[in-house]
């Protein structure tokens, strides 16, 4: 490894000045010749401070060549002793890392040339020639004028004669950059391109102490020169390049209007086909048309089914519908579809030549849809005609009837099986009940004996851990019995179809104010119950508890849909419709999803079985309105909420006060109400 000292003595034996300082411009080596010629010849200035030896001018040099040098660029320091008797020297300046830290490296020869005042000036026309060589090479590499312009203190500055404090201030096509000399001590130079004078470049000083040389006004009339030439280059290549962008965006732009012309044209060739196609049938049936026209029209209209005619290309030739035009697709018209539907009848009647009847389901509707094939004159399918029926009606009542029939096979099952189920549990309970006094009367004396007889073991156990647990297993057993004993006590109401008469008279808007205030305090943890309540609802006969069950098992179930982050609302509403007294329970709640929606009714489906669900409340609601001779439906949407509505035939039965219209009645005073009961 070579040490510092072989590396000065090889120093010195190519330069005659060699100076080198620390980070902390703590001096570390002074070659001989350079004490000597320059600093007054005193043995020794290792340790000293380079402000303690150079003049303020002179210190400023190094600062600003040791900040260059550091950045690696090339950089000189003017040396002139504090004493003022030597000769100002320059020195190039170098920068490195050692072993104990970074170290300054200021070198340079004895010439005689430089043994003047003159040579000095020299020196600073080297720097001033060195700054004019780096803005030439940055102007040339520079991307932009804004950029060239930017970055050109870091350039410039280095040529004044106090680099560190020179202020650099542009204005090109005005456009400033830098910063202003806040005084007016600084040389300005013209930019002239052509005959018009698009900038200026100021380089001066804050301290108007600071002097200015005419070398640096010389320096910056060279610089402007230079520039003038370089920067018409400049804007002659920038211009160049704007316009090829903007050739390259207009054809960007002209080819993205070709494409959108052929796009416009292509769905102008496909109205025209559609066009042509209405045409070509209007042509075939020219002959006769004009004298069926009204009569054809006529029959359309009067056909209460959706009734459409479609070609084989699936265009819609005629139809009743009215939102409908002919010339669009059947299943984007009727449907909504962007494609052909998965079992096309149109495919199937071209295939096997018959008609088709098939129902679907679309917008939770049930359609009944038939298809007839539609023949020309050779006896070739041309076409089909499309009957659209809507059946959902139909479909809810079948869907209600096979419930009701599962459940009227359920119930004659559920009496034997309650009856079976409920004998055993009550020796289950009666004898976990005399199991427990007994336990509880031994437990004391064992534990006489136990402590007499430390290792006793009970059942395989240790007597500590059967005497902890033993209990808690005897509870658990009671509650499981209890459990089984409200399965089925739920089981008989639900298979207790005749029970209790249909002799009262029920007022809807009374029976649902008193069971709303039933539920307040339960309910009220969860949601709000908004009452919207018709006036003017015909009364009719029923069983008021047992209507009241219903009212109160759907409320209480409402509660629980609802979400844990947001209060919901509980909304009742009732209306007089066809004959019926309807009343609908609606929240905002979690929802369900369509499985769930057609298990809902079905006995011992519960999706709270975790929470002590029976899964017996809905079906028991769905048992007692169909007793009253009424219907109960479900919809609902995952994230949206649920509603039931029930409906009670009252034909013919007196009203409940004076006809009015419907109007939201008041919640009750959650304050005034008594203690809510839970659904049974």
């Amino acid at each position: 490894m070579i040490r510092l000292d072989d590396l000065y003595s090889f120093m010195e034996s190519s330069f005659d000045y060699l100076l080198v300082a620390g980070e902390d411009e703590q001096i570390v080596h002074v070659s001989a010749i350079l004490a000597r010629d320059s600093l007054g010849g005193e043995a020794s200035f290792a340790g000293r401070k380079l402000d303690g030896i150079l003049a303020a001018d002179s210190l400023a040099t190094f600062h600003s060549a040791m900040a260059q040098a550091r950045a690696g660029n090339r950089a000189i320091a003017v040396l002139s002793a504090a004493r003022g008797d030597a000769r100002p020297v320059p020195l190039k300046a170098g920068y490195g890392k050692t072993d104990s830290g970074g170290i300054f490296v200021f070198f340079g020869n004895k010439l005689n040339a430089l043994r003047s005042h003159k040579e000095w000036e020299r020196t600073e026309r080297v720097k001033e020639l060195t700054c004019l060589y780096d803005v030439a090479e940055w102007i040339e590499v520079s991307e932009s004028i804004s950029e060239f312009f930017s970055e050109l203190p870091r350039y410039l500055a280095p040529g004044m004669l106090y680099p560190d404090e020179a202020v650099v201030y542009s204005v090109y096509q005005g456009i400033e950059y830098g910063q202003k000399p806040s005084s007016n001590n600084y040389l300005s130079v013209h930019l002239v391109i052509g005959d018009r004078d698009k900038g200026e470049i100021r380089v001066g000083y804050h301290d108007e102490e600071r002097k200015l040389l005419p070398e640096e006004q010389r320096m910056l009339d060279e610089i402007a020169r230079m520039l003038n030439l370089a920067l018409d280059r400049k804007e002659l290549k920038e211009n160049l390049v704007s316009k090829q962008r903007e050739e390259a965006e207009f054809k960007k732009h002209l080819e993205a209007l070709e494409r959108e012309i052929a796009e416009r044209t292509r769905q102008v060739e496909e109205q025209k086909q559609k066009l042509q196609v209405v045409n070509s049938y209007l042509d075939r049936v020219k002959g006769g048309w004009e004298e069926s026209r009204a009569t054809l029209e006529t029959m359309f209209k009067a056909i209460p089914d959706d009734v459409v005619l479609i070609d084989p290309h699936r265009t819609v030739v005629m139809t009743n519908r009215d939102d409908v035009q002919p010339g669009t697709y059947c299943y984007h018209s009727f449907f909504g579809r962007e494609r052909p539907c998965e079992d096309c009848r149109l495919a199937r009647i071209m295939r096997d030549k018959s008609p088709v009847t098939l129902t679907m389901k679309h917008d939770n509707k049930f359609l009944e849809v038939h298809a007839l094939p539609v023949y020309n004159k050779d006896h070739e399918v041309d076409g089909i005609m499309e009957f659209y029926r809507d059946v959902t009606l139909e479909k809810t009542y079948e869907q209600q009837l096979q419930q009701a029939d599962k459940l009227a096979s359920l119930g004659q099952l559920v009496s034997g099986i309650g009856h079976e189920i409920n004998n055993p549990n009550q020796f289950i309970r009666g004898n976990v009940k005399i199991l427990k006094q007994a336990l509880e009367d031994m437990l004391p004396i064992i534990d006489e004996y136990q402590r007499a007889h430390p290792d006793l073991k009970v059942a395989k156990l240790n007597y500590d851990f059967f005497r902890k647990h033993i209990m808690t297993l005897i509870d658990d057993m009671d509650r499981g019995s209890t459990r089984i004993k409200g399965i089925v006590e739920g089981l008989r109401t639900f298979a207790r179809k005749d029970e209790g008469l249909l002799v009262d008279t029920i007022e809807m808007n009374t029976l649902i104010e008193a069971g709303a205030r039933l539920v307040q305090n339960e309910v009220h943890k969860h949601a709000d119950i908004a009452l919207e309540l018709a006036e003017g609802l015909p009364a009719f006969t029923g069983n008021a508890q047992k209507i009241e069950q219903v009212l109160v098992n759907l409320l209480v179930n409402a509660g629980q849909a609802m979400r844990d982050d947001v209060r919901g609302l509980i909304t009742v509403r009732t209306r007089a419709e066809d004959g019926d007294v309807v009343f609908e329970v609606e929240d905002n709640g979690v929802g369900m999803n369509e499985k769930t929606v057609k298990q809902i009714f079905d006995p011992f489906f519960t999706t709270k079985r975790a929470k002590g669900g029976t899964g017996l409340g809905l079906a028991i609601v769905y048992r007692i309105v169909e007793e009253h001779g009424g219907a109960i439906s479900v919809k609902s949407k995952q994230g949206a909420g649920t509603i039931f509505v029930a409906r009670f035939p009252a034909k013919g039965a007196a009203r409940q006060g004076a006809s009015m219209p419907a109007k939201p009645a008041a919640q009750p005073d959650a304050g005034s109400q008594p203690p809510a009961k839970g659904s049974s």
